[in-house]
């Protein structure tokens, strides 16, 4: 009896582990998501509306889980609209693998069917698309080459620096019959792909950094997102007060540790926290794990920020590529950001070196009190328009320590990003590869999803909550207990603040009614336009047992006022 495609590929899936699917259906696809209901109980399936929807649900979902997610859809609207998320995965280093068509109805792609994308005159060359944005991506024309991709961008989304990967298939490809015991190359069970260690630390360059950061006089760990995937929490906890040694952050790697810690400095770069900033600048040795130092957090490489002439840098990254690239370092460590805080804990541990951690942990309080740590006059404005810095103190009073905070892009994120003091490690996620604004929207409810008894809040703008509305719907759908907290300024605030007054016809305009287009959905909403009145709105959406959206009418303050 013949195998059909589809049907293994589901097998695959189960086999994988991967535990959810976001898409919508179309061309070829249908059968895919048939297949995945009839033979891989442990798949939850996802309509996201949106082909955009369902890249950031599927990037939120592998931030959450550590493992990659499946986006799925006809070719040319997840090549167009579902790149918005699939830049996003590509350019943070989240898992994510796209299982894709090209439309070629009837077998025709050589004779221009609408809608095909296989490359041919007169259709669109949905494989290039793909590989402009992804690290793998396979063109399967058989049944057994689509299955052998399957495995390949799983295993590929998930080795070294994760990142999506994409099979992009003909039509027959998916669904068409295989003999499977004597298919060649031969299909084999797709978790001996998958049996393979993250690098490890070599133990001489762990030996190295360790007696570094016993010897240095004012070291800094400056944490990046390579901590969150890894699950590092505890082990980069252990080795700072080991060493009483400050913890910064890069934007991706905010709350890496909690930044109630007194060893947190918050995050560093223009909108980071002055004790961030100063404690970089300032430290001898940098202990950089899972980040880049990207220009974005380093003040665009700024020569007088980070010195390698001056500070030793340690740099651990599963990429070796990222290490050295943007500043040039005494040490490099290829390894899983866990395994190498673990191997420099036991160093560290081993050397016998005198380390005065309590006279750092001493340094460090005082640099967070003289540069005023998570201080700002404006938490307590009642200025109306309202502040956003009062918001973020009314959304920190009701914050608890279980609760996840999704930060969407634009002007609102700058905002919390700097003065939402988290109160665990894990527990903010946001936008920060492409960072496009509308992300956080279906990322909250992919979140909401993944993490069913856990409070989700995503805080977003106008801008954003417009650009991806149609998410609220899977929201409501599945009656998800999820708040939605819209800094609505009527602008596109970080647009706008380049632009001169008197030239901001496309960038400002009246204020969306949200509050309005979400209860016709079935959300529990509010408007708030005076200070006063956001703490019970807040609380009254936080305690609804279903979806929910707070609309605050803000004032259009510059995020340049953030820079520290």
């Amino acid at each position: 009896m013949a195998d059909h495609a589809n049907q293994v590929f589901a097998d695959i899936v189960q086999a994988a582990g991967i535990e959810y699917v976001f898409g919508m259906p179309g061309g070829v696809t249908p059968f895919l998501f048939d297949a995945l209901t009839d033979k891989a109980p442990g798949v939850t399936c996802v309509l996201s509306r949106h082909e955009g929807a369902a890249s950031c649900m599927a990037d939120m979902a592998a931030r959450l889980t550590g493992k990659p997610a499946i986006v799925m859809g006809q070719g040319l609207w997840i090549g167009t609209s579902g790149a918005f998320g699939i830049v996003e995965s590509a350019l943070a280093g989240t898992p994510m693998v796209i299982i894709t068509e090209t439309s070629d109805y009837a077998n025709l792609p050589q004779h221009m069917p609408y809608q095909c994308c296989t490359g041919e005159y007169g259709s669109v060359d949905l494989p290039a698309i793909m590989k402009a944005m992804c690290k793998f991506t396979t063109f399967a024309t058989t049944p057994i080459e689509f299955l052998h991709g399957v495995q390949l961008a799983i295993k590929h989304a998930m080795s070294g620096r994760p990142g999506p990967a994409a099979v992009v298939c003909r039509w027959n490809a998916a669904v068409g019959a295989l003999d499977l015991k004597n298919a060649m190359p031969r299909l084999h069970p797709v978790q001996g792909h998958l049996n393979v260690a993250p690098p490890a630390p070599d133990p001489a360059a762990a030996q190295s950094a360790a007696e570094l950061l016993i010897g240095a006089k004012n070291p800094v760990l400056v944490a990046g997102i390579g901590i969150h995937l890894a699950r590092a929490y505890d082990e980069l906890r252990e080795l700072a007060e080991l060493l009483g040694m400050a913890v910064a952050t890069s934007f991706m790697g905010k709350s890496a540790i909690p930044e109630t810690h007194d060893l947190a400095v918050g995050m560093m770069g223009r909108i980071g926290q002055a004790a961030a900033n100063k404690a970089v600048s300032g430290a001898d040795v940098i202990l950089a794990a899972g980040t880049g130092l990207a220009p974005d957090n380093t003040l665009m490489l700024s020569p007088d920020y980070i010195r390698p002439a001056e500070q030793s840098i340690i740099q651990i990254d599963i990429e070796p590529r990222n290490i050295g690239f943007t500043f040039p370092v005494h040490t490099g460590i290829v390894s899983d950001a866990r395994a190498a805080l673990r191997a420099l804990i036991e160093a560290v541990k081993s050397s016998g070196g005198k380390i005065d951690a309590s006279a750092r942990r001493a340094a460090v309080a005082e640099l967070k009190q003289k540069n005023k740590f998570f201080e700002c006059p404006l938490f307590m404005s009642d200025a109306a328009p309202i502040a956003p810095e009062r918001v973020v103190a009314e959304a920190q009073a009701q914050l608890r320590p279980e609760d996840l905070v999704v930060l969407d892009a634009g002007n609102n994120r700058m905002f919390f990003a700097k003065y939402l003091r988290t109160l665990r490690a894990g527990q903010l996620v946001g936008a920060g590869g492409a960072a496009g604004i509308g992300w956080g929207v279906p990322a909250a409810v992919a979140a909401q999803i993944v993490r069913p008894d856990t409070r989700v809040i995503c805080m977003v703008g106008d801008g954003g909550l417009m650009s991806t509305f149609s998410a609220l719907e899977t929201a409501r759908q599945h009656n998800l207990p999820l708040t939605y907290v819209v800094l609505n300024n009527a602008s596109l605030g970080n647009v706008n603040d380049f632009i001169a007054p008197g030239r901001r016809q496309l960038t400002e305009y009246a204020h969306p009614n949200f509050a309005g287009m979400a209860a016709a959905m079935g959300f529990h909403t509010a408007t708030v336009e005076r200070p006063e009145d956001i703490r019970p709105a807040l609380q009254a959406a936080l305690g609804h047992n279903g979806p929910a959206l707070v609309d605050i009418h803000v004032n259009r303050s510059p995020h340049f006022t953030l820079m520290s």
